[in-house]
């Protein structure tokens, strides 16, 4: 039997809407309402993987779905940046900023290196898995589990745009990982 992962981008934060590096955002209004009328078709028996992000378990709650917290889902930590707006940054710490587009950690946060490092780890540790199951975590997430899958170098991080509210899915045979879709609007 095959294995899928949607892997399911939560819904727009505050921090996404108000351009700051994420520290545990709750969703926008936009965003809870939006997702109060979706609909995701998750089989019964699935399992559900969430960040452990307040913005992750909102997006679920308002699929109507329920499931295990993982760390390795975890948003980047943005050190000494979290909560602060990205363009202070830019304008405040221009030369750390470059270096973090350039794939380095932020002041006292995690670096790309890490984050892939990480959730490669969780997607591995799940290749044995069959049946459809479904992780909901942020686009950086998502795209460190791009990166990774596809062992692209660090830079192919910044370069690949996941969308809030977003579906990716994941096919394994159980020999390996292939992505089936990439940033599919739910």
């Amino acid at each position: 039997m095959n294995a899928v992962i949607h892997l399911i981008c939560q819904g727009e934060t505050l921090a996404n809407r108000y351009t700051r590096f994420p520290a545990n955002d709750e969703l926008s209004e936009t965003a809870s309402a939006a997702l109060n009328k979706m609909k995701v078709n998750i089989r019964a028996g699935s399992k559900i993987w969430l960040a452990p992000e307040i913005a992750a378990r909102q997006t679920a709650a308002a699929l109507g779905l329920r499931g295990e917290v993982v760390a390795h889902l975890a948003e980047p930590d943005y050190g000494h940046w979290a909560g602060l707006p990205v363009k202070q940054i830019m304008k405040d710490n221009s030369a750390a900023f470059h270096r973090w587009l350039s794939c380095d950690a932020p002041p006292g946060g995690e670096s790309i290196a890490a984050i892939i490092s990480r959730t490669s780890e969780w997607l591995s540790r799940n290749a044995g898995v069959q049946g459809d199951h479904c992780a909901i975590a942020s686009a950086a997430v998502i795209r460190a589990i791009i990166t990774g899958l596809l062992d692209a170098p660090l830079s192919a991080f910044q370069r690949i745009d996941i969308a809030p509210m977003s579906r990716t899915i994941l096919t394994s045979t159980g020999n390996r990982w292939n992505i089936c879709t990439l940033g599919e609007k739910l």
